[in-house]
């Protein structure tokens, strides 16, 4: 089976100029973690993720959010979410982007998505956006084969 079999056929995507504010709000609304960033072509040129975002809103402090005892201060968080709301994507998108062809075996997708730890992964063809994957969909199909 191809991951075009498994992958969500779901074209949410924004450019690297979608301010941060959309971004969040779309995530929100589809339930992501993250969205690709496409050009006028719908090429994939980036990525985003509530982790980049993160780290944007929490610039000192994100790699203590690993620390169990840290706990940020929610009102220095969102004074600084808020400065970066109106920023472009581009400022803090990761332009590292690993993808898959539409046409790749399960078994490489799940080597790429569990060795890497990634929560996205854009499904392309021809270098154009055709869907995303993400680990549940590779663990829904993989309970429900018989």
């Amino acid at each position: 089976m191809k991951i075009k079999e498994v992958m969500i056929p779901d074209l949410t995507s924004v450019s690297a100029d979608t301010p941060i504010k959309e971004v969040v709000k779309i995530m929100s609304q589809q339930r992501m973690v993250g969205l690709p960033v496409v050009d006028n072509e719908q090429n994939v040129i980036g990525i985003i993720t509530e982790s980049d975002i993160t780290k944007a809103s929490l610039p000192g402090y994100y790699k203590e959010l690993q620390n169990p005892s840290f706990i940020p201060d929610f009102d220095q968080f969102s004074q600084q979410a808020k400065k970066i709301a109106h920023l472009p994507v581009k400022d803090f998108m990761t332009t590292t982007v690993y993808s898959v062809e539409e046409d790749t075996s399960r078994t490489q997708a799940a080597n790429l998505l569990f060795r890497k730890h990634l929560r996205i992964v854009p499904v392309v063809r021809e270098g154009k956006l055709v869907g995303i994957l993400t680990p549940s969909c590779l663990c829904k199909y993989a309970m429900e084969e018989d």
